[in-house]
């Protein structure tokens, strides 16, 4: 995974922990809400927050697609 980009490795890496972790799938989707609305908050301005949101609600209407 050497030359594999960040954010891939770190989606591989989060999936590994999850999957370790055992909890159950419907457990993790609302962690996962949890962690997006707050690393969200933490963006610098709305402009921001509203580019990765409509980003987020795209990716997850199309799930057949990894990005």
């Amino acid at each position: 995974m050497e030359d594999t980009p960040e954010d891939i490795a770190l989606a591989v890496e989060i999936i590994r922990q999850l999957e370790n972790l055992a909890y159950p799938e419907e457990a993790i989707l609302q962690a996962m809400i949890y962690v997006c609305k707050d690393t969200l908050n933490k963006l610098p301005d709305q402009a921001s927050k509203a580019h990765w949101r409509n980003k987020i609600t795209l990716a997850l209407a199309d799930s057949s697609s990894p990005n």
